[in-house]
């Protein structure tokens, strides 16, 4: 078959254009959701606190985690800080749908670069455009922000690195990467055993020692200075063992066992099927596809549900890794058959990007931009004018426990937390009874009556209610740091009441 040879220029160009429309295209749907109250204070809300306060060179304190809480207490994210000049330019929550879409936009070029190497342009380009808008990508921008987005592009990145052979590189993206996230300590350990095949013994070995301490220090010493419970608490693990060394001797004794808990439950085998049926199942024969066992297996092993969803932003680190793992397998084969398997250079990544386009057209329920095209994502309601009138009713300068929903709407101009869940400060509650609960999950849910219950208690009086939402006020003096939050020496002593 002959390969239409295109200049490198407009090579370049053609790339650059899609992921200036991937930018675009995920910060509209960013601020559409903010526009229309979906985006929650369960993360939104506290990665906008946390990068505020980076922003103002203070310590990365999030009140709807907790007054006085550290978020280095709860996830080891340092290089969010270097989110921190986008805050310089747009103090609001909104900057991080852009600096997320940005993101997203940086991991397009490896994902190219690595299969033009392989297909050439137009069917690299095609399995661009496919990965972009696929759907762990996009259930990433639904939910809002995570500290995963940066993962995202580093480990496209690297993957590329390791292609070229560039292992500096590849060192300084690791490095990078453990400070994402403490798990990422395992994603290094697996870069270390892809180094180890080609038989760059002393990285290797680096790299791996390096993951493995580092894991450990923090979950075992970082995390746990900066909790108040002196504890690291993610340990979702019942089924392997209390604590990691009996989860691994687990392991080791009861193999069978294990494998059968990755597809013990129906919403485990529906994850497998969206991640591995759109790329044939190729990355199964690719060695990058180590780097998908360690996220994939600490999801699939964990005893919480939600980690088994195609939903939320857990799939998106996944998305470059399986894409990158087909495309090798995929070169493979086309080196091996040259000429009677040559349909598949146009054919596969055409498929590919199909299988993506069909999926928003079709399937909402795992692609979300479908209601960008059929014009839900834009529709506001009365409720969403009368949450918008309820905000704007709350002063600047206070401190506010607010409804999950409302929460995003609060924290660039007050000290807010979710309701119930705070040490006693606020002067100013909003409770949204169309929801649920308050939100922000775990046990210190409450529903909308037991939340306006302990309110009243507490002293506060309805002021106002609109369209089922309730805005209550309790006079009295508050603390300095409701109107300087940016202060950590003033975050002492409840004010007196």
């Amino acid at each position: 078959m002959k390969v239409l040879r295109v200049p490198w220029g407009r090579q370049l160009r053609w790339v650059t254009g899609l992921s200036l429309v991937a930018t675009g295209v995920y910060s509209l749907v960013s601020f559409l959701r903010f526009s229309r109250f979906d985006s929650a204070g369960y993360d939104l809300g506290i990665f906008d606190q946390v990068v505020r306060q980076y922003s103002h060179f203070a310590p990365p304190y999030s009140e709807v985690k907790g007054l006085n809480f550290n978020i280095m207490g709860d996830h080891f994210h340092p290089i969010l800080a270097l989110l921190a000049p986008f805050y310089w330019a747009w103090d609001d929550p909104r900057m991080l749908g852009v600096a997320m879409a940005l993101l997203i936009a940086a991991s397009v070029f490896p994902v190219y670069l690595f299969a033009r190497t392989r297909l050439g342009h137009w069917p690299a380009f095609t399995i661009a455009a496919g990965y972009a808008f696929w759907w762990p990508i996009q259930g990433l921008v639904a939910f809002d922000f995570h500290e995963i987005a940066v993962g995202v592009p580093l480990i496209a990145w690297i993957i590329y690195a390791l292609d070229r052979k560039r292992y500096a590189v590849v060192s300084v993206l690791c490095l990078a990467l453990l400070g994402v996230r403490e798990d990422m300590g395992f994603m290094v350990m697996a870069v270390a055993l892809i180094v180890l095949l080609r038989r760059r013994w002393k990285l290797a070995i680096v790299l791996f020692i390096t993951g493995a301490v580092v894991y450990q220090v923090v979950t075992g010493r970082i995390i746990p200075h900066f909790n108040s419970s002196g504890d690291f608490s993610y340990w979702d693990y019942t089924g392997l063992g209390p604590t990691m060394a009996a989860a691994v001797l687990f392991i080791l004794a009861h193999p069978l066992r294990t494998f059968g808990m990755l597809f013990n439950d129906n919403a485990k085998v529906l994850l497998w099927g969206w991640l591995f049926i759109p790329v044939g199942f190729l990355p199964l024969g690719s060695a990058y596809a180590l780097l998908v066992a360690p996220i994939l297996l600490s999801r699939l092993l964990s005893d919480r549900s939600g980690t088994w969803s195609t939903a939320f932003q857990y799939n998106a680190i996944l998305a470059p890794i399986l894409v990158m793992a087909a495309v090798d397998v995929l070169g493979r084969v086309l080196r091996r058959f040259p000429g009677r398997l040559s349909v598949l250079r146009i054919g596969a990544p055409a498929v590919f990007a199909a299988g993506a386009a069909a999926g928003i057209a079709f399937a909402p329920n795992v692609f979300p931009l479908h209601n960008l095209l059929t014009g839900q994502a834009w529709a506001y309601s009365t409720h969403m004018a009368a949450q918008q009138k309820i905000v704007n009713m709350i002063p600047s300068g206070v401190c506010v426990e607010a409804d999950d929903r409302l929460v995003p709407h609060l924290t660039n101009r007050t000290t807010v937390g979710m309701v119930g869940r705070q040490v006693d400060y606020a002067s100013w509650v909003a409770i949204d009874f169309s929801q649920a609960n308050t939100g922000g999950g775990g046990d210190g849910n409450f529903t909308p009556f037991s939340a306006l219950t302990l309110k009243e208690s507490d002293g506060f009086r309805e002021v106002y209610r609109l369209d089922n939402i309730v805005l209550l006020h309790r006079p009295g003096p508050q603390p300095d740091f409701c109107s300087s939050p940016f202060q950590p020496a003033s975050r002492v002593g409840p004010a007196s009441r």
